[in-house]
């Protein structure tokens, strides 16, 4: 059960399906925010955006390294996202040093012609002898 799916009710919080590709290490996430989900009146939180962002980056390089845990996130948001909107979040794995692993993404809109918000992420396989 992913944190996205805490917020109970259709419709009112995220509403997502991810699609991913092992072989070239990419998740695509389809997503539309509910208005549980609301900021700025109309607009969706900015710390929305970081969940879908943070989730579709985990699972990503969850898929490459097992269990794996936030170190880093940073993102840029560039253009407000309206509640209710239907987003596309992508998650790439782009490199590995030792336990970390570094990703990037973005959310556009669903016809890809804007870019809401660009993110990289730091994710670290834990340490099994502590």
């Amino acid at each position: 059960r992913l944190f996205l799916r805490a917020i109970e009710g259709v419709g009112t919080g995220f509403e997502f399906a991810m699609f991913l590709n092992a072989a070239e290490h990419r998740l695509l996430c389809l997503v539309q925010t509910g208005p549980y989900l609301e900021g700025h009146p109309g607009l969706t939180h900015g710390g929305a955006i970081a969940t879908v962002i943070d989730a579709t980056l985990g699972i990503c390089a969850l898929s490459v390294a097992g269990k794996v845990v936030t170190a880093n996130l940073s993102i840029d948001y560039l253009v407000p996202v309206p509640l209710g909107t239907v987003l596309l979040v992508e998650g790439c794995a782009e490199r590995t040093e030792g336990r970390k692993f570094f990703l990037g993404g973005h959310v556009r809109s669903a016809d890809g012609d804007t870019v809401h918000a660009r993110a990289t992420g730091v994710f670290i396989r834990p340490d099994p002898t502590k």
